[in-house]
This record gives C-alpha cells, sequence and structure tokens, in this order.
C-alpha cells in the first residue's frame, strides 16, 4: 500500500509538470527550434528561404573572422569575470566589517548595477571620447598623459574600453552575492580559529574561501553565461570595431544578420556557441554538486 501511495504520487508529479514543460516549449522550445531550422536555411530579408543545409556552418567555420569574434568572446568573458570576482570579494571583505558609513557606501555601490547597460554605455561612449572625453581631459589635467589617448578607435584599448565598463557595471553583482554570504558565516569558528593561532589571511583561506564556494560557483557562472552574450554594451560603445577588434559573438549575430543581410548565416553563428555554452555549464554544475557534497 506503501509503494503504491509513492507510485501514484510521482504519477501525479509527472502530470503536474506538463503545463510548466508545455509553457517553456512554447516560450522557448519553439523560438530556439526555428531559429535551429532558419540556421540551415539561406533565408535573407524579403525571400523565402531555402534549406541548404549545414553549409553556414562550413562558411562560418571557414571565416578567420569568426574565429576573432568567438576569441575576443573568451577574452572578454575571461577578463571581465575575473576581475569582477576579485574586485567582489575585495569590496564585499570591506563592507563586511563595521565603520562609518557603510551604509552609504552601499548604496552607492549598487548605481552601477540599477543603471540600463544602455545608458551606462551611452555615459561611458561620452566618457571615452578622443575629442572631449572627461577621461583624457582629466588625464591630461593630472598631467598622467599629454596626447588623448584613442580608447575607441585604438583595436586594444577599445576592447579594454568594454571590459572596464562590464567590470564597473558587473562587480556589485559579485559583492553584494558574496557578502551575503559572508553574513551567514559563524563567527564562533573564526574566533575558535583565531584562539588557536590563525592569522587574517589563514583563515581567509581555511575557512571563508571553502565557505564561500557555492556562494562564487553559481555567481561566476551565472555572470559567465550573461557577459559571454553581452551585447549593448559593447554595441553601443565600439559597435564591435575597430575591424572587429572588440566585436563579440552577439554583436557579430547582429552585424551578419541586418549589416550583411544574411539572417540565416547570422543564426548559425548563434547556434554555434550553443554546444559550448551547455559544455559549461554542464561542468560547472556538475563541479558545484560536487563541491556541495563535499560541504555537506
Amino acid at each position: 500500500m506503501k509503494n503504491y501511495s509513492r507510485k501514484e504520487d510521482r504519477t501525479f508529479g509527472y502530470f503536474s509538470l506538463i503545463p510548466a514543460l508545455f509553457v517553456i516549449y512554447i516560450i522557448i522550445g519553439l523560438p530556439f527550434s526555428y531559429s535551429v531550422y532558419m540556421s540551415l536555411t539561406n533565408k535573407v530579408i524579403g525571400r523565402p528561404e531555402s534549406f541548404i543545409g549545414i553549409k553556414n556552418f562550413i562558411t562560418i567555420f571557414k571565416d578567420a573572422v569568426y574565429w576573432k569574434v568567438l576569441t575576443n568572446s573568451f577574452i572578454y568573458t575571461f577578463s571581465s569575470v575575473a576581475t569582477k570576482l576579485i574586485l567582489g570579494m575585495i569590496f564585499a571583505l570591506t563592507l563586511n566589517e563595521r565603520f562609518i558609513g557603510r551604509g552609504i557606501i552601499r548604496v552607492l555601490f549598487l548605481i552601477p548595477w540599477s543603471v540600463s547597460g544602455m545608458v551606462a554605455a551611452l555615459d561611458w561612449k561620452w566618457i571615452y571620447n578622443d575629442t572631449y572625453g572627461i577621461l583624457n581631459v582629466l588625464l591630461k589635467n593630472w598631467g598622467l598623459i599629454k596626447n588623448s589617448i584613442p580608447w575607441l578607435s585604438d583595436p586594444i584599448m577599445a576592447m579594454a574600453a568594454v571590459i572596464i565598463v562590464d567590470i564597473w557595471k558587473g562587480t556589485p553583482f559579485f559583492l553584494f552575492s558574496i557578502l551575503g554570504g559572508l553574513q551567514t558565516l559563524d563567527r564562533e569558528m573564526y574566533e575558535a580559529a583565531t584562539i588557536d593561532g590563525a592569522g587574517a589571511i589563514r583563515r581567509f583561506i581555511n575557512l571563508t574561501i571553502p565557505s564561500l564556494l557555492p556562494v562564487i560557483s553559481i555567481t561566476s557562472m551565472l555572470s559567465s553565461i550573461w557577459t559571454f552574450n553581452q551585447f549593448d554594451i559593447v554595441f553601443i560603445i565600439t559597435q564591435g570595431g575597430p575591424a572587429h577588434a572588440s566585436a563579440l559573438i552577439s554583436t557579430y549575430t547582429y552585424e551578419v544578420a541586418f549589416w550583411q543581410n544574411m539572417m540565416g548565416k547570422s543564426l548559425s553563428v548563434g547556434v554555434s556557441i550553443i554546444p559550448i555554452l551547455a559544455i559549461f555549464i554542464y561542468f560547472a554544475t556538475k563541479w558545484m554538486s560536487k563541491e556541495n557534497d563535499l560541504g555537506g
């Protein structure tokens, strides 16, 4: 009777999922399936598509620009996420201490995160302007440079410029996620370690980091996915230039679709990164599950 009840509950649970799965399929599954199909066609705006198989994928895999853009996406993601994690940890440890004005500083740190990507990008584009941008003006007034830095026209500086903006906007996400984790740690554990002679660095390495690993893992994974698919900041500030030096997969997809009028090819660019993201998510979630099992 007990086994029958469990089987009945399991069956009811499966049936209860059907409406949610149906909604997910309509909202996500159908558009995704259609996008995959269109990536296998020669669709252009204003003309019906024809099925051409994997020709679009062969074309982009032979294109040096595609590999440059893909490399840019990895550089952009790794540089941004790693820096945001380090800065977020430093700021979280600082704001976890008690000092005058801590509440005000916490509010100020929320501003970059709360500002929309479009507004932030437009503001930073003005800041970076070669002629009248405030950044070059300040650097000149402080005597650090004599000539204006071409932030958005130099290939290396353009990539650095958009990475800085993403770091500025995304660091608060790490800060408050880690800060929340810090405030749940057991103080008695730190007091016992201090009594045993453990210094600040040893307590940080042996106690703080292991305790925060679940928070750091999920935050880093989410930020990596968001950063890899970043569009508005890069497109508004540099439009992927100069010469695709700061282009990402998202901006290149837009370029191929609307500037080159090759919708099928653009969708093949977008679809091509799905296996990369799927592999990353698989190993990231597997690693997090392992860490949680060890922690438990």
